[in-house]
């Protein structure tokens, strides 16, 4: 055992790098201290390491563990101090040290205004603080809720979208948990977002310049979806399939029927709403399979992976880029590397890749409860998954691969039942039977979406796909309904 542990280490180099970052961040937040501390440790271990290559290299063996010590001391304060930087209540120019009640503000909408039961959501970033005929530059973000009523006033909310810039003097409020103990922390969530105020806009209450401040890229991912979402409005039909069919396919839930999204939570299926793995992965196959010529040969493998890398990307970034969807697209792309490359890599070290660098770009992720489950599934499914399988065999091909899916849902079960209970206080005991048909349905119907994009020009043809995946989505919904 002691053996398996030694080597599993050896060949895992990077879990223990990750092990390490993730000390530092959970360190620096509950016990928070200035950069200098950081830094301190940082340079410390920067000025040791070197010095252990002046041993003899007799003696340099003996002092190995040393090394290992003094790299995870390394990482250890890197996560210190990613912890702190991100945190933007620690930059000198953070709206909240800066404002003042009677001060005036210019903002950009980073999205397109969502409109909820009551009221108009969106959120935005703040570019200026504006005093006495002045203006400062602030860093910041906050949420604005616009009155329904303000489309009486000329339509006003109608030409807002990504990039219009607001003026307004209204006093924003930080924002602040309901009290109730216990209940959804909702300042801290809104925190690691960087958002720590918001404010409601009344009719009269805001100015809009025509001037937009837009990212190429961002406007392109936005109108891309637009298109999209339009596609699937003109052919799917039904509210119900029609929500479901947008939540499956990039990832917009402005649609779905909250009734829905319960019964699917309360019978363990939601995760087929959320984008994740299952959804990369089913485009991941897509691609490999119509690129497969490209793999035969050397000169043109590199092509295949530019082109399943940059569609599993864009899919991500279409889908809103969480935490979940960012790291089976990073995993995918160590996959898909390491096919061009004729290598294999092992799957923990992948793990621990793209963990570490979604925690470098954003530390609070670790927080995430999407980011939570989705590593946690994939390593209950790496660890679990044949142990499972091997319990039951069959000749039968249709039986085997049955039991193959199903057993791939028992593995992912192991290890996210505990966080499930944890962070939801509940635990669906029908996970299996409707996983049995929710997990390949879904996957057709993905795949139907896909291909309803893609022939979306030709009017018969689309019209008779949107039918077809309609009625597809209603027998799921149906399906998981009466199970609840």
């Amino acid at each position: 055992m002691e053996q398996y542990r030694s080597y599993f280490w050896k060949k895992t180099p990077f879990l223990k790098l990750l092990l390490a970052l993730i000390a530092g961040i959970l360190v620096q937040w509950h016990y928070p201290s200035g950069p200098k501390t950081g830094w301190l440790i940082l340079a410390a271990g920067l000025v040791v390491l070197p010095v252990l290559f002046f041993i003899p290299l007799f003696k340099r063996y003996r002092f190995a563990f040393l090394n290992g010590i003094i790299v995870s001391i390394l990482f250890f304060a890197l996560g210190v101090l990613l912890a702190w930087q991100k945190d933007i209540r620690n930059q000198k120019d953070w709206l909240g040290k800066l404002y003042t009640a009677s001060d005036g503000l210019l903002v950009t909408l980073e999205e397109p205004p969502v409109e909820k039961t009551r009221s108009v959501k969106a959120n935005a970033s703040v570019c200026f603080l504006l005093r006495n005929g002045k203006s400062f530059p602030v860093k910041g973000r906050i949420i604005i809720y616009f009155s329904k009523d303000v489309n009486g006033q000329g339509g006003t909310l109608t030409q807002l979208s990504y990039g219009s810039q607001i003026i307004f003097k209204k006093p924003v409020q930080e924002i602040k948990n309901a009290g109730n103990p216990g209940g959804f922390d909702y300042k801290q969530y809104a925190l690691f977002q960087g958002i720590t105020h918001q404010v409601y806009l009344k009719p009269g209450e805001f100015e809009v310049p025509d001037h937009k401040k837009q990212n190429g890229l961002t406007r392109f991912l936005f109108a891309s979806k637009e298109k999209l979402l339009g596609i699937l409005r003109e052919n799917i039909k039904g509210h119900k399939e029609l929500g479901l069919a947008e939540a499956l396919l990039i990832g917009y839930k402005q649609d779905l029927d909250q009734s829905l999204v319960q019964s699917y939570t309360n019978t363990g299926v939601v995760h087929i709403i959320a984008i994740s793995g299952l959804h990369l992965g089913l485009i991941y196959w897509l691609m490999a399979l119509l690129l497969r010529p490209l793999q035969k040969r050397k000169s043109t493998r590199w092509i295949r992976a530019v082109i399943i890398i940059t569609v599993l990307w864009i899919f991500s970034l279409l889908a809103g880029a969480q935490p979940s969807i960012l790291r089976s697209a990073l995993m995918f792309t160590c996959i898909v590397l390491g096919e061009s490359l004729s290598k294999k890599t092992s799957i923990y070290n992948t793990m621990a890749v793209s963990a570490f660098i979604l925690l470098c770009i954003n530390p609070y992720w670790l927080w995430d409860v999407g980011f939570q489950l989705s590593y946690a599934a994939v390593l209950s499914i790496i660890i679990f998954m044949q142990p499972i399988y091997n319990l039951f065999y069959s000749k039968n091909k249709l039986l085997d691969l049955i039991w193959k899916l199903n057993a791939v849902t028992l593995a992912a079960q192991v290890l996210t039942v505990p966080l499930s209970i944890y962070h939801f206080h509940q635990f669906p005991n029908f996970f299996i039977l409707t996983n049995f048909l929710a997990v390949p349905l879904s996957s057709i119907i993905l795949l139907g979406e896909i291909f309803l994009c893609v022939i979306s020009f030709i009017p018969v043809v689309s019209i008779l796909v949107g039918k077809i995946l309609s009625w597809l989505i209603a027998l799921m919904n149906t399906y998981i309904e009466r199970v609840e």
